[in-house]
């Protein structure tokens, strides 16, 4: 899976499940795999940019349906259907459920920063 693709996903996980430190450790990743600033402000902005490309808006939106709805709309999966082939929704599918994890486990445990080392 396209590493902007992850991101994108990641990012939106983290917006989602209210997870600050999530999103901000992957604010660097996102840029170099090519998402934009305004991408990121919006997103962290619970909003999407009205410049983001099909293929990013169905990943976004994926993302949204399985954090928040855990079952994915026939249309949502469709669109991404349209950009990403069989084997790389399963690993966006892998990456979103993970992220969701690590997301909770953060903020169950009110993880906002790096932990001290001795």
């Amino acid at each position: 899976m396209p590493a902007r693709d992850r991101e994108l996903a990641i990012l939106q996980v983290a917006v989602l499940n209210r997870a600050p430190y999530e999103f901000e450790q992957h604010i660097p990743f996102a840029r170099d795999a090519g998402v934009t600033g305004a991408q990121i402000e919006a997103m962290r902005g619970g909003r999407t940019d009205p410049d983001t490309p099909p293929r990013d808006r169905a990943v976004i939106d994926y993302a949204t349906a399985m954090t928040r709805d855990i079952q994915v709309p026939d249309g949502v999966f469709e669109a991404l259907r349209k950009h990403l082939p069989a084997d790389q929704i399963v690993e966006l599918t892998a990456t979103v459920a993970g992220y969701n994890m690590v997301s909770r486990f953060l903020e169950a445990l009110e993880i906002h920063e790096e932990p001290s080392r001795p």
